[in-house]
């Protein structure tokens, strides 16, 4: 991003003005999430991770607002054939926060509260824009060129608020009473957006189908906006075991083993087209 800022101002510029194209810049936030939250998992780096979050709070602060005026306050609005899978990630970038503040409140406990206070305004930011995704994709025509892998976004993301409702009842202690006090609140509320997000998976995968198979646009060729599928998928994943973990509903664990898999295989399938297309455009000047 910051070679990109640096070397392609103009485009940038163009980026952050378009409500089709800048919402992508909150990845930003929700990537240095998940290094903070590897780095606190994995390597156990809880200081690095700290100073992550921080950049990250910081970054979700400026970009949040800049693209909610902006959205406000531009002159030229298309109504609701502006709203695209991209918005969602308005709520995601928020629940990665939230879910990194409640992986790092091991080292410091008052993160709690911020993990508790983004939990809420990313679910009802998340119910703002599902509505506003629902009326784009049932009230308007949808074309091919329209079903972007963004919307996955839409079935992944209530997983990961269900993450971040079962780490805030793992979490539950004598020493956080709101906790104690909000357990069950928390309990519905994670099962209730995990059971939406699941009910919306089949309609993505038939409307996946529909794209790649009825309207012949081929699955084999690269598509850099493929990776926003793959990250909402298994994050998918990731909510279903915790959302089995906490709940113990029969077939919940099953459904975290089935899109495991899955995946998997989605993140070789594009990984292996990333590392074929860079391959490709090497040869190029050699072969000229």
């Amino acid at each position: 991003n910051l070679v990109r800022i640096i070397s392609y101002r103009d485009r940038v510029r163009e980026d952050l003005l378009d409500p089709g194209r800048g919402l992508g810049y909150l990845t930003a936030i929700a990537g240095t999430d998940v290094v903070g939250d590897d780095l606190v998992l994995v390597l156990h780096m809880e200081s690095i991770s700290l100073v992550l979050w921080g950049a990250s709070l910081v970054l979700w602060i400026l970009l949040q607002y800049y693209f909610l005026f902006t959205l406000t306050v531009r002159e030229e609005k298309g109504g609701i054939q502006d709203v695209n899978g991209l918005w969602l990630l308005l709520p995601v970038s928020t629940l990665t926060l939230s879910v990194l503040s409640l992986d790092l409140s091991t080292k410091v406990p008052q993160l709690i509260y911020p993990g508790l206070i983004t939990y809420f305004v990313g679910w009802v930011t998340y119910l703002v824009i599902t509505v506003l995704i629902s009326s784009r994709l049932f009230l308007s025509r949808v074309k091919t060129g329209d079903v972007i892998p963004a919307y996955w976004i839409n079935g992944g993301f209530p997983a990961l608020a269900s993450l971040s409702s079962s780490l805030l009842i793992l979490h539950a202690s004598p020493s956080f009473p709101i906790l104690l006090e909000l357990r069950s609140f928390l309990l519905g509320t994670g099962v209730l957006v995990w059971a939406y997000g699941t009910w919306w998976m089949p309609l993505l995968f038939l409307l996946f189908a529909w794209k790649h198979l009825a309207k012949h646009i081929s699955f084999l060729k690269y598509d850099f906006q493929f990776w926003s599928a793959a990250f909402p998928i298994a994050v998918y994943d990731l909510g279903t075991y915790f959302t089995a973990r906490v709940t113990g509903i029969p077939g919940v664990s099953l459904i975290a083993l089935v899109f495991a898999y899955i995946s998997v295989g989605l993140w070789v399938y594009q990984l292996s087209g990333f590392v074929y297309n860079i391959l490709v455009k090497l040869r190029k000047p050699i072969d000229a």
